[in-house]
């Protein structure tokens, strides 16, 4: 009897550990966490313009911005991006709650986010200051895959 008891409770604890790992059918894969860091870093330069606006990675890839201008420029993140993240460089934590989805680079300085969550992300780039120079705002997007 003993040794039933312990074997329904055996095959109880796998059955619901296997359940719980598994993706629900009310998941979509773009809701789901496609991956973690791949090693892979795409660039956007920021100059006289922005090259590219459009950029496609995978989920885990790292997007790395670099400030190519004499002047501070702010690079900001539409939405929160605290759970499309497993890597920031530059993008700090505001008062500990989530990434901030904002940073200002120097000249020369770069900053980067590793996406791991699938769909478009979109940025704005613009001057730290009123001293525009050539650069103005520029858009851009980022598509995981």
């Amino acid at each position: 009897m003993k040794t039933l008891l312990h074997s329904v409770i055996a095959i109880t604890i796998l059955s619901l550990a296997a359940c719980s790992s598994s993706p629900t059918a009310s998941k979509t894969r773009s809701e789901m966490d496609a991956g973690t860091k791949t090693g892979m870093v795409k660039n956007i330069v920021i100059s006289d313009t922005v090259t590219p606006t459009a950029l496609t990675v995978h989920a885990g890839d790292e997007v790395r911005w670099i400030n190519q201008r004499q002047e501070s420029v702010i690079v900001a993140i539409e939405g929160p991006v605290d759970h499309r993240v497993s890597c920031r460089n530059g993008f700090s934590k505001a008062m500990g709650m989530g990434v901030d989805n904002s940073t200002t680079l120097a000249s020369n300085e770069t900053a980067g986010l590793c996406f791991t969550r699938l769909g478009t992300v979109n940025y704005t780039v613009r001057p730290s200051s009123d001293d525009r120079g050539s650069l103005a705002k520029s858009q851009g997007s980022i598509v995981v895959q």
